[in-house]
């Protein structure tokens, strides 16, 4: 952070912008006074002399865009300046912009300046002098906040005055506001006016101008459009599903608000809906696209009333098939969408925006082109758009994305690449999303499609088709060629085995991966490693984001021989050591609490030889509470009870065996009290204590619980627990939902609820984990068959998820290896090798190093359940053995630990 006070020079960074517009007016219209200006990456903090902040209270928001946020800010310190208020705004226009965005958080949109009263009455008084000095001016409506006057920039709500300082019970930091009586509540930023009811408003709430409407009350838009279902909700408005009452006939209704979205020339979200009206009246009589019914404008929302397109999006289309999409099909498919594409060619249009998102296939299979708010003249200017992945890159990527002034339309061979990624995921399921390096996008995209046609019979037939339209300008092909090799019948063929990565690459994706975590190790930072920037800020020790699970995977890699990695290991060890007692709440979950902290910090210290590293760990663990309400895995009793387990065989102290056993007995509890279960079928084999659990999987429901009562019945010698996890075995295997020879699971907490996740926390991947080891322990064929299932299912869908290990292939990838482990069958290992292909052909080359990114795809973190770090657990564990890492596996012999 930056310090600068106004009326002194400032560097040329903070003169800029934002930044200089509010110290020169505080200069000129506070003589005399010092204020303190904090930059930081997304805000600008300014507080003046003696500023003491309050814990919480109203405060003001005022809303801005692109162009008005200038003047908005001078008028706005202009008033806040002679009242010597703090007050906050972002930093720059990129982030107002984002904040404006259409896919920006709906709770925070809009919120340009924050200010702080110090008081309710000079709240008051701000309200109106901003209202006043900011009349006229545009912004969006802050959907959080209430507004002070109708059409008003200034906003107020109820929250927290700093960022938070306290974990909340899901291991966040989160800000808590405190009741009159004393109690704690979440300052919940919901996208809708929700102060604390103890929380009077400082202001009376507007008079109603029309008759009152209760929430879930029909909404009838323009007097004519009823609306019966809502289809999704974004900052730029809702999309739904209506009724026109003069027709009869079922319509889509596509909403957008005033100022979303809004570009430096003053346009928004509403003239790009107009646009895409106008788009539709050409193209919608071709059958293209839906056709236009109607525009309308209510209290400044502009509606777009179309045709509706009954069926499926492209982007759930090859879900609805079976795993091998039938190549006829997807041949036809791909026909149909190329040829459509084509006549918006011979229109005088360019899609920009061809992305299986904006494609809906009918029951008759025909693909119609929807969401055409991109597509322009190929006369125009535009600013740059598209969806990441899909977007042509030499367009896409271009360097004036981000300049004041819109670039001329694209030719045609933007929409040739998108068309080619666009089949790249129907045939295979393969998301064309690559984070950026040097290396040319059509050999990469091309490398993934060498790896993955073996076993998709649909793309190896298009395969010619992908990597032609994928391919660099100007040897990509024309839609014309595409046409022309669609009309030759395509090569059907049976799926073969994937490659498997060899070992030198499994040795270089290790070699880079950790080299990269050394590296980037901030000791003197609040994180050890940057935390992933796409998630709220979380406990800095834990696993699930923070050091811990790094930490971890440094000790298994200099217990499978890589010594060099020793300075790190003990420079994480120690910083770990030294943060312990730091935060203000100690958590008991294993990935998001402290319990899976200790357990590495302790597996650490004894890989170092450090004995009084590994009995402070110790001394930490018999601190943590127990006496927790959740008890799932990830944050609750089931992951504590693995680590207490884990600490007993490791230290022989019989304290962690009972507090293993606390652990289990309050599990159960909890679970037989919960007021809401999952189905769960009758009968003695079918024991219904784990029924109250939030959901199915492994890491916040059945699967987990069971995975632990079962570890301690086992190791503990107490059967009934063995008695209670069968029962959620048998619980398991009923609701699965049979996949030919595979099987898939639902979230919950219904067996009805879409079986479409295939994660280790929640559905086949962690259930499978869970059964294999179930078999193990019992013997019993019904759960080693849904073991394998499981298996099966993880494998086929490898190139359909991203790479992480909470939902990703490299968490997936462990089953295989559980699965190779404890029935001897080598093809599981095989399977397991070729997901290592699938990590390898996804990575980003970063200085000469090849990392596989996160799970957004986009970028590499360190962080071990979203980040590069579960990756090399796997990894590591694929190419020197071992356990797998946070569970108890071994089974101790005798009456103690081993």
């Amino acid at each position: 952070m930056t310090e600068v006070l106004a009326g002194r020079p400032a560097d040329s960074a903070v003169a800029a912008g934002y930044r200089s517009i509010a110290m020169a007016v505080l200069a000129e219209s506070t003589a005399g006074i010092r204020w303190r200006l904090c930059v930081g990456e997304t805000w600008c903090t300014v507080t003046p002399p003696r500023h003491r902040p309050r814990a919480q209270g109203w405060k003001l928001h005022v809303s801005a865009t692109p162009v008005s946020a200038p003047e908005v800010l001078a008028n706005a310190a202009r008033v806040l300046g002679m009242h010597e208020c703090a007050f906050k705004f972002a930093a720059t226009p990129r982030i107002i912009a984002e904040l404006n965005g259409v896919r920006a958080d709906r709770a925070q949109s809009g919120k340009f300046l924050t200010v702080y009263p110090v008081d309710d009455d000079q709240l008051r008084i701000l309200a109106e002098q901003l209202h006043e000095a900011t009349v006229g001016l545009a912004g969006p409506a802050i959907l959080s906040d209430r507004r002070y006057r109708p059409d008003s920039l200034v906003h107020y709500r109820f929250g927290c005055f700093a960022g938070p300082s306290d974990l909340d019970d899901t291991g966040f930091y989160e800000g808590q506001l405190r009741a009159p009586d004393g109690t704690s509540t979440a300052d919940a930023r919901n996208p809708w006016f929700s102060p604390p009811s103890w929380a009077s408003p400082p202001f009376d709430p507007p008079a109603k101008s029309g008759p009152s409407r209760k929430r879930g009350d029909p909404v009838l838009i323009a007097g004519r459009y009823l609306v019966t279902a809502a289809i999704r909700h974004s900052n730029r408005g809702g999309v739904y599903r209506a009724r026109d009452q003069h027709t009869g006939d079922q319509v889509l209704l596509k909403e957008a608000r005033p100022h979303i979205a809004a570009d430096p020339t003053g346009q928004d979200a509403r003239d790009r809906l107009r646009h895409e009206a106008a788009i539709l009246r050409r193209l919608g009589p071709t059958g293209i696209t839906p056709a236009l019914r109607d525009v309308v404008t209510v209290a400044g929302h502009v509606f777009l009333v179309e045709d509706l397109i009954e069926g499926t999006s492209l982007q759930r289309w090859p879900a609805g098939r079976e795993r091998q999409v039938p190549v006829a099909e997807v041949w036809q498919l791909a026909r149909e969408l190329t040829e459509r594409i084509a006549t918006v060619h011979e229109m005088g249009y360019v899609l920009r925006d061809l992305a299986p998102s904006n494609v809906m296939v009918t029951p008759d299979n025909i693909p119609v082109l929807i969401d055409m708010e991109c597509t322009v003249r190929t006369d125009q200017s535009a600013y740059i758009a598209g969806t990441p992945g899909f977007g042509a890159p030499e367009y896409f990527g271009a360097t004036g994305r981000d300049t004041a002034e819109p670039l001329p339309a694209p030719g045609p061979e933007v929409d040739y690449f998108s068309l080619g990624a666009t089949l790249l995921f129907v045939a295979a399921g393969i998301n064309p999303v690559l984070a950026a390096d040097a290396r040319p996008t059509g050999a990469r995209l091309a490398t993934i499609v060498e790896a993955a046609a073996p076993t998709s019979p649909a793309l190896r037939a298009l395969a010619p088709l992908i990597l032609g339209l994928t391919a660099e300008v100007p040897r990509r092909w024309s839609l014309a060629r595409a046409i022309a090799f669609l009309q030759t019948e395509p090569i059907a063929g049976h799926a073969l085995p994937g490659p498997e990565l060899p070992t030198e690459k499994i040795d270089r994706l290790l070699c880079d991966g950790l080299t990269y975590l050394i590296d980037t190790m901030t000791p003197h930072s609040g994180y050890l490693w940057p935390r992933p920037p796409a998630l709220p800020p979380g406990d800095p020790c834990n696993v699930q984001l923070g050091a811990a699970g790094v930490l971890a995977v440094l000790d298994r890699a200099m217990r499978s021989g890589k010594h060099w990695v020793a300075p790190a290991l003990a420079t994480a060890a120690d910083w770990l050591d030294r943060r312990l007692t730091k935060p203000s709440r100690i958590l008991p979950g294993l990935y998001f609490g402290r319990s899976g902290t200790v357990w590495a910090l302790h597996s650490a210290a004894e890989t170092l030889g450090d004995a009084a590293l590994a009995e402070r760990a110790l001394d930490y663990a018999l601190h943590i509470p127990l006496d927790w309400s959740n008890p799932d895995i990830c944050h609750g009793l089931a992951g504590a009870g693995l680590a207490q387990l884990q600490l007993w065989r490791a230290s022989g102290d019989q304290r962690f065996a009972e507090r293993a056993t606390e652990c289990a007995d309050r599990l159960v509890q909890l679970t037989k009290a919960a007021d809401s279960r999952v189905d769960w079928l009758a009968g003695a084999q079918f024991r219904d204590e784990l029924a109250g659990s939030e959901s199915y999987g492994f890491g916040h429901g059945v699967a987990g619980n069971a995975a632990f009562l079962l570890a301690a019945g086992r190791d503990l010698h107490q059967p009934d627990l063995i008695e209670i996890a069968i029962g959620g075995g048998h619980a398991l295997c009923a609701v699965a939902e049979l996949d030919g020879d595979g099987a898939r699971w639902p979230k919950g907490p219904r067996k009805t609820d879409t079986p479409d996740l295939n994660f280790w926390c929640n559905g086949t991947s962690g259930i499978g984990t869970f059964l294999v080891r179930l078999w193990q322990v019992t013997g019993e064929p019904r759960f080693r068959e849904f073991a394998e299932r499981a298996g099966r299912t993880v494998y086929r869908d490898r190139w359909r998820l991203a790479t992480g290990t909470c939902h990703g292939i490299a968490g997936n990838a462990e089953l295989l290896l559980d699965l190779a482990a404890a029935t001897g069958q080598p093809r599981y290992r095989h399977w397991a090798a070729e997901i290592a292909t699938c990590l390898y052909v996804r990575t980003t080359e970063r200085d000469g190093r090849l990392l596989v990114p996160d799970d957004t795809m986009r970028a590499v973190c360190a962080s071990y359940n979203v980040g590069l770090a579960g990756v090399l657990d796997f990894l590591l564990r694929l190419e020197h053995g071992g356990s797998r890492s946070w569970l108890v596996d071994n089974r101790p012999t005798g009456d103690g630990p081993p």
